[in-house]
């Protein structure tokens, strides 16, 4: 009897540890889709409504916060696939700061300070790892430099943290470019991993957080149950930044896996830019990114302007995949050009709508 139960036990053990990751995988997707099922149903979301007000791009008061699942998930997968606990813990209390700013105000510098904190806790173990891509590349030595590009790594994690949950303001796109950017960034450092010695752990990290992304989205897309809120939009851009300096072997792939996320970066800077011109406030709530305007004043269906970003995410996403195996010149060309084209059709837009109001 007790050697049946053993080898039962055996056999359950072998059953698990061989499908381990599939089981991680699908835990993880539904996790993302509990999180959201769960904030847009408990008895007391009225206390978590997202109330539209003239900035808003959405029309019926809906629940924030359903970006949990997702947190819920990266922690799943960090547990399982043992990351460096500074990454975890990082990752975590900025998420966790996040979603107390959900329902409680929280100044500015609150905020960016807690970012900072958090980036500071993530990168300070991999500096050696960060001055051995420094050391490889073609700068020469110069301690200046050096510590001038950490700074620069350093502004990457909180604005790419920002410029995320800036870009978060219409159903379904944070959560659809979540999906594409990690799943990208996943599937390509998994299967080149056995030729380039990519962080197979981190790899993936980054699906689990795709298929979190693609769990939260039915809930949020074409018809919004529920809003993603800080919790889960700080907390995507936050570990983004963070497994592209982890996967990247050199600041060009810093660059290529960066631009994963094209869209989100050339709508905030080219609004950036815009709203300097204009002299307002870059801390004042608005709706002037190019996302926003297609679809409040230009009245395109949200599903459509998600659809539009994504479809130029894949498509900038995979010309730069590929061509960071060419060099750095014809990535710098490509995403020069891709920018360029960006900013064209911007300004293009903005011009028409601005002189179709009355």
């Amino acid at each position: 009897m007790i050697q049946d139960i053993t080898t039962v036990f055996n056999q359950l053990v072998s059953w698990v540890t061989q499908y381990r990751m599939a089981l991680l995988l699908a835990t993880c997707a539904a996790l993302g889709a509990a999180g959201a099922w769960l904030i847009a149903g408990i008895p007391f979301r009225e206390h978590l409504l997202d109330a539209p007000n003239e900035r808003s791009s959405h029309t019926e008061p809906t629940p924030r916060g359903g970006g949990v699942g997702i947190l819920a998930a990266f922690i799943v997968a960090g547990l399982t696939l043992r990351i460096p606990t500074t990454f975890l813990f990082a990752a975590v209390f900025v998420s966790a700061v996040s979603f107390y700013g959900d329902f409680f105000r929280l100044s500015v510098r609150f905020r960016f300070l807690a970012q900072l904190f958090a980036a500071l806790v993530f990168l300070f173990p991999i500096l050696p790892a960060l001055s051995a891509h420094y050391a490889a590349s073609t700068f020469g030595f110069s301690p200046f430099l050096f510590f001038l590009i950490l700074l620069l790594i350093v502004v990457f994690m909180i604005g790419t943290a920002n410029f995320y949950n800036f870009m978060d303001g219409i159903n379904g796109i944070a959560g659809l470019s979540g999906a594409i950017a990690f799943g990208l960034l996943g599937a390509y450092t998994l299967y080149y991993a056995p030729l380039y010695g990519y962080r197979e752990q981190m790899s993936l990290l980054s699906v689990c957080i795709a298929l979190a992304c693609m769990g939260y989205l039915p809930f949020n897309l074409p018809r919004a149950r529920v809003f993603m809120g800080d919790v889960g939009s700080i907390l995507l851009g936050f570990v983004f930044a963070a497994l592209v300096i982890m996967l990247a072997r050199n600041y060009q792939e810093m660059a290529c896996f960066a631009a994963l996320l094209f869209p989100f970066y050339a709508d905030e800077l080219t609004t950036m830019a815009v709203r300097l011109q204009d002299r307002e406030s870059l801390v004042q709530s608005h709706r002037r990114h190019l996302y926003q305007l297609l679809a409040n004043e230009a009245g395109m269906a949200h599903w459509k302007v998600t659809l539009i970003y994504g479809v130029a995410q894949l498509a900038v996403g995979g010309g730069v995949l590929f061509l960071n195996a060419h060099g750095a010149q014809p990535v710098v060309l490509f995403l020069t050009a891709c920018f360029i084209a960006f900013a064209l059709v911007s300004l293009l837009i903005r011009g028409q709508i601005k002189k179709a109001r009355p």
